[in-house]
């Protein structure tokens, strides 16, 4: 550190400040209070500096830090001197303060002294008996990436060494259940839900042989399936499957509708096939079914992403994107109260491009489309979202997704730190599935859960 040419005279006049102090009459400063060299409070201004008056500094007496635990916004820069005022447990002798990258030193007075906080400063402070000085390291905490962009990483590889056509991964139990299809078989493999790397296989029994694994659903902690010939399996354990008795013909599983607080019922919605025609329908928890409208021709039947959600204090169920009865690319979202009736929502003259194996997710209070496959069976790498449930929808051009990532067919979830998860997924319609999972989560969602 640079030696300071006025420390003599700094000495000398703390000393008579000291003895002047002391001499007052109508002062009496107790002995313990004679070492006392404790800053109480700290705070800078800068008219020029946007928000620095409204910061809150933390002082830590213990370490001698003087910090801000809220950083201010991305981007601030500290480009002139700043007023620093503070106030002492008792009055002191002297503070003497000290750019750590400059050197340049101010005797701090009173209010209207500026320093130099474009970097950390030392702050020392002599109490009245000059000899047992406490020093501080002051400085203003900016945060150092922008809050609002996302990162996005291919965090780990699934399980190396394998071919995979098909993939589904969801959240079950606390753990990421990873159902496989691989030449004419069926694997399981699972993962804790804090792991993500480490994948065990896990023995299936009953899984039907020609399972649609893309449509597996969980509702009221059991998991089912359908398979290509309409039948449907369940299983308490993800493991161990059987299939419902006296089901209906089951053409597609949609997901699930919650219970609302005006106590109707939950269930699970599906399409059934009915006398050569397919109608939406739902299962309650008693496996009663009833059927609703019939489907739309527009209306998916593969590719699709599904969505849970509330509005207005009311649970909904979307599905979007896919392929409808038709062989038509679909853009639009739709969605139920009841698993009974289906609605489209989105307008077409705000909408994302036609495609199949779009990952759907609600992400930061707003619909998300992320990827999909196009009408040429080629993968895409646009995020596009939705403030308003579905119905507008505006192209991402603030959390781009990799150029690397280049899909549909991926599973995702968003986990309790924030991070979407994107597993596998397949770079074109006729491909195998990636062995990849990706992993992205805007900035400011991850402030202080790391």
């Amino acid at each position: 550190m640079r030696k300071f040419k006025f420390c003599g005279l700094l000495i000398a006049g703390l000393a008579c400040l000291m003895f002047s102090c002391l001499g007052d009459g109508d002062t009496t400063i107790d002995d313990w209070n004679l070492s006392n060299a404790q800053i109480s409070s700290f705070s800078l201004s800068n008219d020029s500096i946007a928000g620095l008056s409204d910061v809150t500094f933390t002082i830590d007496q213990v370490n001698g830090k003087i910090f801000n635990r809220d950083s201010m916004p991305y981007g601030t820069v500290i480009s002139e001197k700043v007023f620093c005022s503070m106030e002492f447990e008792i009055g002191v002798l002297g503070v003497l303060m000290v750019s750590q990258s400059t050197g340049d030193s101010v005797y701090w007075t009173s209010d209207t002294d500026s320093v130099d906080f474009s970097s950390p400063v030392l702050i020392t402070v002599y109490p009245y008996n000059n000899v047992s000085s406490k020093i501080y390291e002051a400085k203003i905490n900016i945060h150092q990436v922008d809050p609002d962009s996302m990162a996005w990483e291919l965090y780990s590889g699934l399980i190396s060494g394998k071919s995979f056509q098909d993939m589904k991964v969801i959240l079950y139990d606390d753990a990421y259940y990873m159902y496989v299809s691989e030449g004419n078989l069926f694997y399981l493999y699972k993962t804790d839900e804090a792991d993500l790397k480490n994948w065990t296989e896990t023995a299936l029994s009953g899984f039907p042989g020609k399972a649609v694994i893309s449509g597996i659903t969980e509702w009221e902690g059991v998991l089912y399936v359908v398979d290509t010939e309409g039948l449907l399996y369940r299983s308490s354990d993800g493991q161990t499957w059987s299939q419902v008795v006296n089901a209906p013909f089951v053409k597609t599983l949609l997901g699930f509708v919650p219970e609302n607080r005006t106590g109707s019922e939950a269930v699970l919605s599906a399409i059934l096939k009915v006398d050569e025609t397919l109608q939406f329908a739902a299962m309650n928890k008693d496996a009663e079914w009833r059927t609703g409208s019939e489907v739309p021709a527009s209306f998916p039947l593969s590719g699709f992403g599904t969505l849970n959600y509330e509005m207005m204090y009311q649970p909904y169920l979307a599905v979007s994107s896919g392929r409808d009865g038709t062989g038509t690319l679909s853009n639009v979202l739709w969605s139920t109260t009841d698993g009974l009736f289906w609605i489209p929502v989105t307008k077409q003259e705000a909408t994302f491009p036609a495609c199949e194996g779009a990952a759907l997710f609600y992400y930061d209070d707003m619909f998300y489309v992320a990827g999909g496959i196009d009408e040429s069976g080629t993968g895409l790498n646009e995020l596009y979202y939705s403030k308003d449930r579905g119905v507008s929808w505006w192209q991402d051009t603030v959390h781009v997704m990799p150029e690397d990532y280049r899909r549909g067919f991926s599973s995702v979830a968003v986990d309790k730190n924030n991070f979407v998860l994107l597993f596998g997924g397949k770079a074109a319609r006729n491909t195998n599935v990636l062995n990849e999972l990706w992993r992205g989560r805007i900035n400011r969602l991850g402030f202080g859960k790391d």
